[in-house]
């Protein structure tokens, strides 16, 4: 049984200079100022890595962690009480699965990088278990969809750490307090070993040590190690130490190569991402005549489909991004028109014909609802969706719903140790 016992109230106490009554600061952003601590078991994962909880009264509570949950666990938390809801961080357990496996993190509890640390082998099931709350919740009971696991061997092929004129780490969870590392063991290897060469350059003023932000990235395969400052500025690091460079990041994803600058955005495991998208856009048997190819970035799905279109038409509002579009595509032999545009603006009424596909990625917020308003209206016969929040993702599907039928639904862990998933749907257009 749950059990609730009243905190004091939080924060510094100001008095109102004309009334001359005491202002207490809320706990936290837009709710009530008292937290109350809480016992109980987690009843069930939810989406987000939510631990779920319930009041004496029965009210639902959501609970985050620093670190995996297990169904049954019993923990402390304080909780603040919303309406009809609760919401709270865990402090303590008081009964742990004897699944838990030991984190190969020294600093996980603290670290705002990863949140399913001491899930061991059992990483997927949970986050399988997460994805299902929300897909019975936002899509609908009897759904069928496909869960796709990363494998033991997917790591981080780009970090951002943070320096501040002493220190070089990860900043802390709710916090831009930073904790400082030498190691990232969710990271490539050769990043990883590159921490402590990044520190020592920045210590010994051998890079610029002004305080901010660092990008650590590596290629596929995973070897040489590029370093990015916040100014754009990159540096890769040689036997004797960080060099200026101009060089491209490379990527080799099978059949596929795409080359992008240093410090631009991609997936953050490639090897991993290309053989799920491109394993599970082929057994979808997805081709076509045009591919819009929407939200391309470098132009990894044109890439990945090949010669499974006769023509490609690549959408990205980044103009460094199109730039390496066209290169790659061209490098491929494959042709397409890259174009600088914003999609939401850039989709007519009516685009594509039956036999053509529209692929779309867009950023984690999801599409804008007119941009939906206008592929109701599209005359291609295909449809595939991609979404890294699975929230923003279920709501656009129904968005869609109406003109777009849901054939295919699968979730991908391109994110490992993470509560971060990937969707895909294949929709055919209604009659």
């Amino acid at each position: 049984m749950a059990t609730v016992k009243r905190k004091a109230e939080s924060g510094s106490r100001k008095v109102d200079a004309g009334s001359g009554t005491k202002k207490v600061p809320p706990a936290y952003r837009n709710s009530p100022s008292r937290k109350e601590a809480w016992r109980g078991p987690i009843e069930r994962l939810a989406w987000g890595g939510m631990g779920v909880g319930r009041s004496e009264d029965g009210r639902l509570l959501l609970l985050e962690a620093p670190l995996a949950l297990f169904p049954g666990e019993v923990v402390e938390a304080e909780v603040i009480w919303k309406a009809r809801h609760g919401e709270g961080r865990i402090t303590n357990w008081v009964t742990r699965d004897p699944r838990r496996a030991q984190a190969a993190c020294p600093v996980a509890v603290s670290c705002g990088g990863c949140e399913l640390w001491e899930a061991g082998r059992h990483t997927a099931d949970l986050k399988r278990q997460m994805v299902a709350d929300l897909l019975r919740r936002q899509v609908g009971e009897g759904v069928p969809w496909t869960w796709h696991p990363a494998p033991d061997t997917a790591r981080r092929h780009r970090i951002q750490l943070h320096w501040d004129g002493a220190e070089l780490g990860y900043f802390k969870r709710h916090s831009h307090a930073l904790v400082p590392v030498t190691e990232c063991p969710a990271a490539a290897e050769p990043l990883s070993h590159a921490i402590p060469r990044l520190l020592a350059a920045l210590d010994g003023r051998a890079l610029p040590a002004r305080p901010g932000r660092w990008e650590l990235a590596t290629g596929t395969p995973a070897d040489t190690v590029w370093a990015t400052d916040e100014r754009g500025r990159t540096w890769i690091l040689e036997p004797d130490g960080w060099h200026r460079n101009a060089e491209p990041i490379r990527h080799l994803l099978g059949e596929a190569t795409l080359q992008l600058e240093p410090g631009a955005f991609f997936q953050v495991s490639p090897p991993w991402a290309a053989e799920a998208f491109g394993g599970l856009l082929e057994s979808w048997d997805v081709k076509g005549q045009t591919l819009y190819d929407l939200y391309g970035g470098v132009g990894l799905f044109s890439a990945l489909l090949g010669h499974r279109f006769s023509h490609r038409i690549l959408v990205e509002s980044g103009d460094a991004a199109v730039t390496w579009a066209r290169r790659n595509l061209e490098a491929a032999g494959l042709s397409a028109e890259c174009l600088v545009a914003d999609v939401a603006a850039w989709v007519p009424e009516g685009l594509g014909a039956p036999e053509d596909v529209i692929l779309l990625d867009p950023p984690r917020a999801g599409l804008e609802a007119t941009l939906c308003d206008r592929l109701a209206t599209a005359g291609a016969g295909t449809l595939v969706l991609v979404g890294c929040d699975g929230a923003a993702f279920c709501r656009d599907v129904k968005r869609l719903s109406g003109a777009w039928r849901l054939d295919q639904l699968a979730v991908l862990d391109l994110f490992p140790l993470t509560s971060l998933v990937e969707c895909v749907a294949l929709m055919t257009k209604r009659p």
